[in-house]
């Protein structure tokens, strides 16, 4: 009886594990070589510290010369000079902004070239804590981002987070 149990069982065992490994295989880009979307905002959560961070030069290490930055259906930028700029008045308004990272959830088409997200982002502005809730994704082109599609809504404040 415990040996066909086992066999019956064994089968199913096997496909879980293949399942989860196939899921895994999902992800847009190992931990030792984060994806163009992962490297971008982790560069970015550091640029926002610093007054000169968010530059033309910085952004084309990420972006391509025609990148578009699109949030609920509105073309926010449209090219490096309007990514750099549309950040700096967001750092210049607000006291912390930060793409927490890993995402939620993220995964890569099959050809590479959109990379899918889930994530938050928290922010403080005039001593208000906030969070909004992305999903969306990047359209990558050579290796850069040509196109961030993202739709974003509000969220409850991480905890720890000072409600006002």
């Amino acid at each position: 009886m415990t040996y066909r149990i086992l066999r019956a069982w064994t089968p199913v065992a096997l496909s879980a594990v293949l399942l989860a490994s196939t899921a895994a295989s999902t992800r847009a880009a190992s931990p030792s070589k984060p994806d163009p979307l992962v490297a971008m905002f982790a560069w970015w959560n550091a640029a926002y510290k610093h007054k000169d961070g968010f530059t033309v030069e910085a952004f084309s290490h990420y972006f391509t010369p025609d990148a578009i930055l699109r949030v609920n259906g509105k073309d926010r930028s449209v090219g490096l000079e309007d990514l750099a700029g549309h950040f700096r008045d967001i750092q210049a308004r607000t006291e912390s902004v930060v793409i927490e990272l890993p995402f939620l959830d993220e995964f890569a088409s099959p050809s590479g070239d959109r990379i899918f997200t889930h994530h938050f982002v928290s922010a403080r502005e005039n001593g208000k804590a906030s969070r909004e809730r992305v999903m969306g994704y990047a359209a990558i082109r050579n290796g850069k981002i040509s196109l961030i599609n993202f739709v974003s809504v509000p969220d409850e404040p991480a905890p720890g987070d000072v409600r006002n």
